[in-house]
């Protein structure tokens, strides 16, 4: 299908599922059948095009994603099911089932479901790969995770690119034509022969059985896609995970040789975790709260061009999403143990546990008190991230931490790049120099950010000031939510202080979630605002208006907050106003 028919298609499913949430606000709890068969409907129609209508990548076979529908569904019975959810004598007599079959390994009837399920997805993909159904490999992405995850205490986050290129001139050589390559310590592009400087310091990395089994993992990845475009690939930016990611990543690439079977296998454990994680998000909070959140996480643009068939992309996000189904739960220490891995992997999942400790401070404020829960969730996360710490310098070295840093610290201060999110891009719009600021309205010629004349460095003290405001208008919003309301706002923080590609913004899924169960029509008006921008967004591709979508969105989204704030402030104020 062409890009343009699929962003009108995606607009109007889009504006469909905005319809169908202002009716389903304004009628209540009539027609509840008709608006459940609506909002499924909407759901797999938007999640059928995030995999790009059903082709996926390299020939997938459309029929295998539509059979997969109704593996979904059985899965998402089962689990229902074992817990009691479901109500027909069907379901009963699974969930004794279960139940009977759980005592034999002394688990729950719902763990030995789970179980079930796990074995059941994981099958369907296998089946589909050996039959070549399934062909879910980026092959690009998995060039950088797969050798980066298996080699990572050797190439760390700024050789491997180097070390590819001295193992394809003692191989295959079919890089001879690649002329300039990226040093990720610098993000600039430099000489081929240049890089090759470092080949010493390199080499000595690899003991010489490593160093043959790179190059043999080199050439069967040369060999299985001779139609690469490596000086695209060279150009790259290189692995950005941390080396708690390799901690599970790692021992994975090295069990899994590599195939084109193999590959495709591992492109698919990113859905498999998602597809576990909006099974539990669905019987946690319900079926509208679970829509709102799946549709959000599928209607995101360019996270499937990015990251659907790479290798363990979305570890983060799970995690992040399991944390709030706990909060939920009230279960403090096990949602504390899961944000401290996702800490641990991402940098900035961080951002959701500052807007919680924000929430607590308020909370402590009134009452005066420390609760268990705080302690168990701050403890547990501590714990978590310390492990994860301690584990993988014991598996990589000592250096890979402040290597990480390193890499942390060049994606800070990068130039523009039209995919991004983020309050740098809107400020300096508004304070750099020359004219593009709001007098040239949303959708400017220019982006500031992008010239090589401005530099955030210039305005450090401004942009602290601005990032502050911002931050104060968040908390504002933080100070009546819910515990679980005020986590999932963690993506405004992430807005605020970071500097992050539109691939990772599928986290507005758990924004969207925090929303949608928030009373108030401003943070319905908001929810809607929201969809409404990927609406904007498509429209402006389409339009072939520039590059200024990263811009256009991030203006949006900090207008939008501010409007929201001073509702909030109305509302509160009207709260806490005695009554005469």
């Amino acid at each position: 299908m062409s890009h343009y028919l699929s962003g009108i298609l995606k607009i109007i499913t889009i504006e469909a599922f905005m319809a169908l949430l202002v009716i389903d606000r304004l009628t209540g709890d009539k027609w509840e059948r008709e608006k459940r068969l609506g909002f499924t409907a909407l759901v797999t129609v938007m999640v059928f095009g995030w995999t790009n209508w059903g082709t996926g990548r390299n020939g997938t076979s459309i029929g295998w994603i539509l059979a997969a529908i109704a593996v979904v569904w059985l899965c998402n019975w089962m689990v229902r099911a074992s817990l009691g959810t479901e109500t027909t004598e069907r379901a009963k007599r699974f969930a004794i089932t279960m139940g009977n079959l759980g005592k034999t390994f002394k688990l729950p009837a719902v763990a030995t479901a789970s179980i079930l399920t796990g074995v059941i997805a994981v099958g369907y993909c296998w089946l589909g790969v050996r039959n070549e159904s399934i062909a879910w490999v980026h092959q690009h992405e998995q060039f950088h995770f797969y050798l980066g995850a298996q080699y990572q205490k050797e190439v760390g986050w700024f050789d491997l690119y180097t070390a590819t290129i001295m193992a394809d001139r003692e191989t295959v050589n079919v890089m001879s034509g690649v002329q300039k390559t990226r040093d990720n310590r610098t993000f600039e592009e430099i000489p081929v022969e240049q890089a090759l400087a470092e080949a010493p310091r390199i080499r000595a990395r690899f003991t010489d059985e490593r160093w043959e089994s790179f190059k043999a993992d080199w050439v069967a990845m040369a060999k299985a896609w001779p139609w690469m475009n490596w000086q695209g690939v060279m150009n790259d930016h290189g692995n950005s995970n941390s080396p708690a990611w390799s901690i599970i990543a790692g021992p994975i690439a090295s069990l899994v040789p590599l195939t084109p079977q193999n590959q495709s296998l591992l492109g698919c454990i990113d859905l498999l975790l998602m597809l576990a994680l909006f099974i539990v998000v669905y019987e946690t909070f319900g079926f509208r709260l679970a829509s709102v959140a799946l549709f959000m996480w599928a209607c995101v643009p360019v996270v499937f061009d990015y990251l659907a068939g790479s290798f363990l992309r979305w570890d983060w996000l799970f995690a992040l999403g399991l944390a709030v189904v706990f909060l939920k739960k009230e279960k403090w220490g096990t949602a504390g143990a899961l944000f401290g891995f996702a800490v641990a992997t991402k940098l900035f999942p961080l951002f959701f546990g500052v807007a919680l400790l924000v929430r607590v401070g308020f909370q402590w404020l009134e009452s005066k008190k420390i609760e268990k829960s705080w302690i168990a969730f701050g403890r547990n996360a501590a714990i978590a991230g310390g492990a994860c710490v301690a584990i993988s310098s014991a598996m990589f070295g000592t250096s890979a931490w402040s290597e990480y840093a390193q890499r942390i610290q060049v994606a800070q201060t990068e130039k523009f790049y039209s995919n991004q999110h983020s309050l740098k891009t809107v400020f300096l719009q508004l304070v750099g120099p020359g004219e593009g600021g709001l007098s040239s309205g949303i959708f400017p010629p220019v982006i500031k950010q992008s010239l090589p004349d401005v530099d955030i460095k210039d305005y450090g003290l401004g942009f602290l000031l601005a990032r502050l405001a911002f931050t104060a208008v968040v908390i504002v919003l933080l100070r009546r939510a819910s515990y679980v309301e005020a986590f999932t706002l963690g993506p405004l923080l992430v807005l605020t202080w970071l500097t992050v590609n539109m691939y990772y913004w599928n986290m507005l899924s758990l924004l969207a979630l925090g929303l949608a169960s928030r009373a108030g029509k401003h943070y319905f008006l908001m929810l809607l605002t929201i969809f409404a921008l990927y609406i904007t967004y498509y429209t402006y591709q389409h339009l072939n208006c520039g590059f200024a979508e990263g811009y256009l969105l991030a203006f949006i989204f900090i207008v939008l907050t501010i409007v929201i704030a001073v509702f909030e402030l109305r509302d509160a104020r009207r709260a806490a106003a005695p009554v005469t």
